[in-house]
């Protein structure tokens, strides 16, 4: 069969190699010039442990799978990456949260991770210098990798197995097993839309109404100096579907801060980078007391897909088979983490 693959992101790349691997014919069609050119591009790079999900949620279920493959596919592609585990820390006490490590900790316990450790404040004072002394929990399945060499690596990999991505193609309207694109048209047995923000838009060609993508805004700050060892992240807040704005250690020994959250109406603006520091300077004063005056520089901004479904909001990844086509939906945090085990999906379209 000829597989089509609409989107070049990490499950677009992944749903290609799973396509490829079946012994099909595989087209990716990315209506960008460069991979990475939004949602898989534009993140922390953190390789998620799957804590945080709604227990049973695709995004749980996905995550955790997805946590151990990509590892192993960063090893495979040579990408740089480390493997460091992580903290979760408990936010201000004024929320409410400041006992709340160990229901936490029992709750992930359950899951099929590596062992999670609830270390005392002066453990984690040892081994983190810089952060704030406080009990916490330690997630040594967390990791951070370079997601643009995850890409391009990937991608050539791919291509020297007679996967064809074409760059700058976009796809403008479907009809009778062919897609109609900037660059003519392409016919297809199955195509599956791994379009990210434009997830929507591709899945209405297709005849499946209802859903929207709507651009949840997250910018990045630049601390400059290396001040942690692991990323540090919060608790879930009482409310909300966000985790707040977090710290990541980089690979060139810099500390990255963010995101923060916000609606947007473009898809495409990553122009207008937030001048509120407030949330960013909060979480520095919070987490890194010691750090005086922090030199902070902007770095970049992304935007989540976020689905919603007549106007309400979905939580979890979405994943449609309408005839000859499979759509994701709404494949925002933990989906690039997630996508190797995510897109294993698609095998069922094939049947």
């Amino acid at each position: 069969m000829q597989v089509v693959i609409i989107g070049a992101g990490i499950v677009g790349l992944h749903a290609a190699r799973v396509a490829r691997e079946g012994g099909h014919d595989v087209w990716v069609l990315e209506k960008e010039r460069f991979l990475g050119e939004h949602t898989s591009g534009r993140n922390t790079g953190v390789i998620h442990a799957g804590i945080f999900y709604k227990p049973g949620s695709l995004k749980e279920k996905t995550c955790i799978e997805g946590n151990r493959l990509t590892y192993e596919w960063l090893g495979r592609l040579k990408v740089p990456h480390v493997a460091c585990g992580k903290w979760v820390v408990p936010i201000p006490s004024g929320l409410g949260q400041e006992g709340d490590l160990e229901p936490f900790f029992e709750k992930i316990s359950r899951l099929p991770i590596p062992t999670p450790l609830l270390k005392s404040a002066d453990e984690v004072k040892r081994e983190e210098p810089h952060l704030r002394k406080t009990q916490a929990l330690f997630i040594p399945s967390t990791g951070v990798m370079d997601a643009a060499s995850y890409l391009n690596h990937l991608s050539s990999y791919l291509e020297g197995r007679g996967v064809q991505i074409i760059l700058d193609c976009q796809v403008t309207g479907q009809d009778h097993g062919a897609l109609k694109t900037t660059k003519g048209d392409i016919h297809y047995d199955i195509a599956i839309n791994c379009a990210g923000l434009f997830s929507d838009k591709i899945a209405h060609m297709f005849g499946i109404t209802g859903y929207e993508i709507r651009p949840c805004r997250g910018d990045y700050y630049l601390l400059q100096g290396e001040f942690l060892r692991h990323p540090v992240y919060h608790l879930p807040p009482p409310q909300g579907q966000g985790l707040g704005v977090h710290l990541t250690p980089t690979l060139d020994h810099q500390t990255l801060i963010g995101p923060n959250a916000f609606f947007i109406e473009e898809k495409e603006d990553y122009h207008h980078h937030t001048d509120d520091m407030k949330p960013f300077k909060e979480t520095i004063d919070y987490d890194l007391p010691a750090v005086v005056n922090p030199r902070l520089v902007k770095a970049y901004s992304g935007n989540r897909p976020k689905l919603f479904f007549n106007g309400e909001p979905c939580y979890d990844f979405t994943i449609i088979q309408k005839d000859d086509s499979i759509h994701f939906l709404g494949i925002e945090s933990p989906g690039l983490t997630a996508a190797p085990a995510l897109v294993q999906q698609i095998k069922k379209g094939f049947s």
